[in-house]
């Protein structure tokens, strides 16, 4: 173990600690506040309740829970388990901390194991890796900004990305498995089979 939290900050400060463009550290800090992505993920969230089918609209119902239960899982029972300081709080040498360094512990990154969750789910339902890729995007660059801007670990961004992921596939079991979203799923595909029909 001590080991593997040597090589971890390690790769973090060959990550963090060097010369980035300033358009670089611009952009990691503005996509990881929470603030500037809200409106813009918010009105995304509307779009798809109030334009797209059945099967989306649906995905967007449960990414509700499915965040809220990432985060606090994340927040208030992983980080006390595992109780890891965070970079910001072990005064690396050389440690470039380009935003508020925050309270609490660092492992796992809570941003990541949103962002985890917010990519995972919708990225699911996309056919193609092109659109899973697309889906996939925004939410990646936002869990690894954690790193750039000194606030997490590379290991503490991992851990919570794959804690989301995992909350989201267990969404998805679970909604694969339930008779009323089966039937639901059934009742929109006949309904789409009747309007193809009538046509």
């Amino acid at each position: 173990m001590e080991r593997l939290l040597a090589l971890d900050q390690a790769l973090f400060l060959a990550l963090n600690a060097r010369d980035w463009p300033v358009w670089l550290d611009a952009f990691f800090v503005f996509i990881t506040r929470d603030e500037p992505l809200r409106v813009p993920l918010i009105a995304l969230w509307l779009l798809i309740l109030l334009v797209c089918g059945p099967r989306w609209r649906l995905r967007a119902i449960w990414l509700l829970p499915l965040v809220a239960l990432s985060d606090w899982s994340a927040s208030q029972l992983l980080k006390d388990a595992f109780a890891r300081p965070r970079p910001c709080h072990d005064s690396l040498a050389g440690l470039r901390l380009l935003v508020d360094c925050g309270p609490g512990f660092s492992f796992p990154s809570s941003h990541a194991a949103n962002m985890g969750a917010v990519g995972t789910l919708p990225a699911l339902g996309a056919r193609g890796w092109r659109r899973r890729f697309a889906v996939l995007a925004l939410p990646l660059l936002v869990a690894y900004s954690r790193v750039h801007v000194g606030v997490h670990y590379p290991l503490d961004v991992l851990g919570g990305w794959l804690w989301g992921s995992a909350l989201a596939l267990s969404i998805e079991w679970l909604g694969r498995r339930s008779p009323r979203l089966r039937l639901s799923a059934a009742a929109a595909r006949a309904q789409a089979a009747a309007s193809d029909t009538g046509t």
